[in-house]
């Protein structure tokens, strides 16, 4: 795959998504790497301070001069989609049973751990998380 591709941007209703290109995804995991190792931008609990994404702007346009990359609605929108793809093993890692085996690259568990993960975080989602009684 070219990692040189262009990112393209598809309009009309519903349609205002950009197609971000790995490089692109690479740059933004850098960026956001690089300043959560400046403690300026270090929020409480884990997050960041306001004016992160501005921040991520400044970095993208150095990186990557003439992709147009905005906060609005660009890096905003990637960001939530990181947050909402890789949250699920963030919050099982800040839990008791829950370890990464760097080996695996997974997380490893006893299933009745997993189960009650799953019976807390996504109760109507439990003939997905594996308990065989659940009617869907």
């Amino acid at each position: 795959m070219d990692l040189t591709q262009k990112s393209t941007i598809v309009r009309g209703r519903g349609k205002n998504k950009r197609k971000w290109t790995m490089n692109e995804n690479d740059e933004l995991m850098k960026a956001l790497y690089e300043i959560s190792l400046e403690p300026k931008w270090k929020g409480k609990g884990g997050g960041f301070n306001n004016g992160y994404l501005s921040a991520l702007e400044d970095i993208l346009a150095e990186k990557l001069p003439g992709a147009g990359i905005s906060v609005l609605p660009h890096i905003e929108s990637r960001v939530r989609h990181f947050r909402t793809k890789y949250g699920a093993p963030e919050q099982m890692l800040s839990r008791s049973g829950f370890t990464w085996d760097d080996t695996k690259m997974m997380l490893p568990c006893e299933k009745i751990q997993y189960d009650k993960h799953c019976k807390i975080h996504y109760p109507l989602h439990m003939h997905v998380c594996g308990d065989e009684t659940h009617e869907s």
